[in-house]
């Protein structure tokens, strides 16, 4: 409507609270949502920011003629507090650097405010690293994740018990309030039974953590994937010997050991307008470079050439100490020796044939990617794995299974997709480990689904 005669609007304005996490709160969710607003409000102008209730900061969103369009507080506290005042009503979005525990769901269920962890209310906006980092001087290459968690109990203080130096292993940890001193005793201190020792050295900043451990040669400390820049991060061994280095695509991959999740969880209830339209743009493509320029590890689907898989091809073979597996191996790396694997890998709920949260935001991120231009008249190739509990004739079998069930809900997704791709499912159990299946973690990242693509070769 254009004249005198048009009704005078006003855009809605949503005031929300989000609350959690000061990982996500921080930097990323404050760009979030300058990003939302110009890239899906119309009427945008600016955003600004000034002081929050209950010590939150707040952020005005409005429009190009000054009127309000959003007011939002963010309350950076931590994981749990989030998840209570989603709970309690007090926060439209909780921000969380784990997944929520069993007894938080279930009082969410009791409150009536539905299921958070279904895919509905459990949103995976980023991945991050927590890396083990050192001195460039260090000769130490890798560490095993029981030997990392021994020296920061203190039970290991000499570098020659790592392969090092006749040294003092000096640590540098994060305060006691810091999100990511919380993620490092959930991932490594507490499923070793052990605290960090109270003779350590504390800084109150993640970068200058890696500047300070940067410098001192026989220095040990941990921080976030984005703030290692100087000092040199670890590759994590695992007790059968097999190392995974950390790196944008082990992490994306979920095989780096220490790899996280980072989650925003709504409830049942309707968000406000612009709480939604934030969360949708947060999940979309368009702000995947935001999120990696925040520091953290996006989701865009990434492609790496079998050049640069060789650390798992080396694995593959030491791990297969029974020759009766070879021919199988020889199969595996015919098919795949001249493909580039894609980031994309999925996983299932534990005990459970259901894919997880993440694979089912997989699916349609990779049905769309494989729908486009690039991948016309390509062969995408769903490799199925398991751990080494149980037959493997039976494993190979299962993986087989679990390999054609993405690729039928690929289909379910783009019923049209093979009009541009040919889809190729195949299964080889449990001859290409990539974490030690004597652990529970070792086991779970073995057991996957990759994704590879390569050019349609005529064959015989």
């Amino acid at each position: 409507c254009d004249g005198v005669a048009c009704p005078v609007t006003t855009p809605a304005v949503s005031e929300f609270r989000i609350a959690g996490s000061p990982t996500l709160g921080k930097d990323l969710v404050p760009g979030l949502l300058r990003a939302y607003g110009s890239n899906k409000i119309d009427t945008f102008g600016s955003v600004s920011r000034s002081a929050g209730q209950a010590g939150a900061v707040g952020y005005e969103v409005v429009s190009a003629s000054g009127e309000m369009i959003a007011a939002v507080d963010i309350g950076a506290s931590n994981t749990t507090d989030g998840l209570t005042d989603l709970l309690r009503g007090d926060a439209a979005i909780a921000l969380a650097s784990r997944p929520a525990r069993n007894r938080e769901a279930r009082a969410f269920e009791e409150a009536g405010l539905g299921d958070i962890r279904s895919t509905q209310n459990e949103h995976i906006v980023a991945l991050d690293g927590l890396l083990l980092v050192t001195s460039p001087d260090n000769p130490v290459r890798a560490i095993t994740e029981q030997n990392a968690a021994l020296a920061f109990a203190g039970r290991i203080s000499n570098w020659a018990e790592l392969g090092g130096p006749d040294a003092p292993i000096n640590i540098y940890v994060r305060d006691t309030n810091s999100g990511i001193r919380e993620v490092f005793d959930n991932l490594l201190m507490r499923p070793n039974g052990l605290q960090i020792s109270n003779n350590v050295v504390l800084v109150q900043d993640d970068q200058v953590l890696s500047q300070v451990v940067a410098i001192d040669p026989y220095g040990l400390g941990f921080t976030n994937f984005a703030d290692g820049e100087g000092a040199k991060a670890l590759a994590i061994e695992g007790v059968c010997g097999l190392q995974t280095p950390p790196n944008a695509f082990t992490i994306k991959t979920e095989e780096y050991p220490l790899t996280r999740l980072l989650y925003m969880y709504t409830t049942d209830q309707r968000l406000p307008a612009h709480a939604d339209g934030m969360l949708d743009f947060a999940m979309s493509e368009d702000a995947q470079d935001l999120i990696s320029n925040a520091g953290f590890i996006n989701q865009a689907i990434r492609e790496a050439s079998i050049d640069s898989q060789g650390l798992r091809v080396a694995s593959a073979v030491v791990a297969n100490r029974d020759f009766s597996t070879f021919p199988q191996l020889q199969e595996m790396m015919q098919q795949l020796i001249s493909s580039d694997r894609l980031s994309t890998t999925f996983r299932f709920e534990t005990g459970s044939s259901n894919l997880d949260a993440r694979a089912q935001d997989d699916i349609v991120r990779l049905a769309r990617l494989l729908s486009t231009d690039a991948f016309r008249n390509k062969e995408a190739v769903f490799v199925g794995f398991t751990d080494s509990v149980g037959d493997p004739e039976l494993n190979r079998q299962l993986s087989e299974r679990r390999a054609q069930q993405v690729v039928q809900q690929l289909l379910d997704e783009n019923p049209n997709l093979q009009a541009n791709v040919a889809l190729q499912a195949i299964g080889y159990g449990e001859i290409s480990p990539l974490g030690c299946n004597e652990t529970n973690t070792g086991r779970r990242i073995n057991r996957r689904v990759e994704v590879w693509v390569r050019d349609v070769v005529a064959r015989n």
